[in-house]
């Protein structure tokens, strides 16, 4: 077997393998387990259609035609592995926009198999490139590029997590498919791609894992392996909702939940541009200040006057709305977390009885 046969088989394999194991997976939805399918799908099928390419090339007795279509077919569905990476993290609010896109580039790519001028197969039936070959590379680029910001936006959503992965991904992805553009003898462009999207997989799992299903916000588990590695001066802002209960037993446990995610939002608009913001409890929350974005006291009753002002707006529109109690301590990198928590809840609590 070849090196490039060898490589083909591994970029399948791995894809079947990804397919099993996301559409058994309990964690992601229905939208990302088919997103990601049909990803590692076209980068099964796209593979195999650029080794059988790759075969035909040279070889007189491929029908040159055939050779033609099946590189036309391999170009056009490149781009595609990308769109669906954004309808996969429920990022493709413009579908119809997408799929003029790709219709477009594969009417292209199939005049080309007929006209040349972004490919064309010679008379010894040879792959060659055209003279608009840029157009392929225009088109593949745009994809990224709109992938990339989907994702970024994606990734505000959980705060921002894991960006550094999602960099990396991309970066990779760019490496290996212009490294093939570049030099056409590597033939490994399919198993980045492969290996990129198991990239992205990942960094999706990790961010769904990490956050609240309910509020979005960072979850419980989260919040403590952030307090794990608490060393460095900063604050903590402990949040409840007074008489939560009392909401749920008198107008149900719908509207309970539709408070919480009041409660979230509002959080998460005045302090996610200084901290991380957590959903801990059931109806109690909590920011962990950046070290950057900390100074003094002042920027924390700055930032919690802000969050009072923003509850007392939406309990003018729905006066049903409960208040919430705040309590903050500061950590220096030398007092205990333990400590500074157990202080944090008897402020807030102290505030609780306040304002019964």
């Amino acid at each position: 077997m070849s090196f490039y046969s060898t490589v083909v088989l591994i970029t399948v394999v791995l894809s079947i393998i990804m397919i099993v194991q996301i559409n058994n997976s309990n964690i992601v939805t229905a939208n990302a387990q088919k997103g990601f399918s049909i990803g590692f799908s076209v980068i099964m099928s796209t593979a195999l259609l650029e080794w059988l390419t790759y075969f035909a090339s040279g070889n007189p007795s491929f029908p040159r035609m055939l050779h033609g279509l099946c590189s036309s077919l391999e170009f056009s569905l490149a781009p595609a592995v990308v769109v669906v990476w954004i309808y996969a993290i429920g990022s493709l609010k413009r579908i119809h926009m997408a799929l003029i896109f790709l219709l477009v580039h594969a009417i292209l790519e199939f005049i080309s198999a007929f006209t040349g001028f972004i490919f064309y197969i010679n008379d010894k039936n040879v792959f060659c490139l055209g003279d608009y070959y840029y157009i392929y590379i225009m088109f593949y680029t745009v994809a990224i590029i709109a992938m990339f910001v989907e994702a970024y936006h994606f990734s505000r959503r959980y705060q921002n997590r894991n960006l550094t992965s999602l960099l990396a991904t991309f970066s990779a992805l760019l490496v290996g498919v212009y490294a093939n553009s570049m030099d056409s003898t590597i033939n490994t462009s399919w198993l980045a791609v492969a290996v990129c999207c198991v990239m992205f997989y990942i960094y999706y799992i990790e961010l769904v894992v990490q956050s609240d299903g309910l509020t979005s916000l960072l979850n419980r588990r989260s919040y403590e392996r952030h307090l794990a590695k608490l060393d460095s001066h900063t604050a903590i802002i402990i949040f409840d909702i007074d008489q939560f209960k009392k909401i749920n037993d008198t107008y149900g446990h719908a509207y309970g939940d539709a408070v919480l995610k009041k409660i979230s939002r509002a959080i998460l608009s005045c302090y996610h541009s200084r901290g991380l913001c957590y959903r801990i409890g059931g109806d109690e929350f909590c920011v962990i200040l950046n070290k950057k974005c900390f100074d003094t006291e002042t920027c924390i009753i700055k930032l919690n006057q802000h969050f009072a002002h923003s509850i007392s707006k939406l309990r003018q529109a729905d006066p049903t709305l409960p208040t919430v109690s705040v309590g903050y301590e500061i950590f220096d990198g030398n007092n205990k977390v333990e400590d500074i928590i157990h202080n944090a809840d008897t402020m807030m609590y102290t505030n609780k009885n306040n304002n019964r």
